[in-house]
């Protein structure tokens, strides 16, 4: 790596962080990796990205911390001129803020699996559903027009709780 030393985030997680805003982003960030500050211009130079998608990009990553932004003005043209950098530091916190999202909807979905009984025709490609809707297909699937049964989601239940407290072990560490 460049100028910039990233403390205890290694290029795969950052690489993977990236990946959540695009493709564009990885490559903006691998750039943003090997240089202190650079400018928008000069990415879209070196990516041949278009310059409004670099800043499009760019403008999606301040917006979660994970680049800083210098501004200065050009003395010929009184322009403001843009420059970036890395912001190592905030990845753990955007990391942290995911997973607590994520945490909130597998526990809203655990909620719903307890709470709902569910009938299906076990038809592969067919749709289960819960027992109001099942109900008011007469337990008919809409699809295949067989009959449904109920079907157990114990297993949906018993990986929903797993996932959840992977993560809540993760986000008390």
């Amino acid at each position: 790596m460049g100028g910039l030393k990233l403390f205890f985030v290694d290029d795969e997680t950052l690489r993977k962080v990236a990946a959540l805003f695009g493709e564009e982003a990885v490559t903006v960030v691998e750039i943003l990796e090997k240089v202190d500050e650079t400018t928008d211009f000069q990415i879209a130079d070196q990516t041949e990205i278009r310059l409004n998608t670099v800043r499009k990009t760019l403008y999606r990553l301040y917006d979660h911390s994970l680049v800083a932004l210098r501004r200065s003005r050009d003395k010929e043209t009184g322009w403001f001129i843009f420059h970036w950098r890395l912001q190592p530091d905030q990845l753990e916190g955007f990391i942290f803020n995911q997973k607590r999202r994520v945490l909130e909807k597998l526990e809203t979905r655990l909620r719903y699996e307890k709470s709902h009984e569910f009938y299906s025709c076990k038809t592969p490609g067919c749709k289960r559903f819960p027992f109001e809707e099942a109900f008011e297909l007469l337990f008919t699937c809409p699809a295949c027009d067989k009959p449904m049964s109920y079907v157990t989601n114990n297993k949906v239940i018993e990986t929903l709780t797993q996932k959840i407290n992977q993560i809540k072990k993760e986000l008390s560490e």
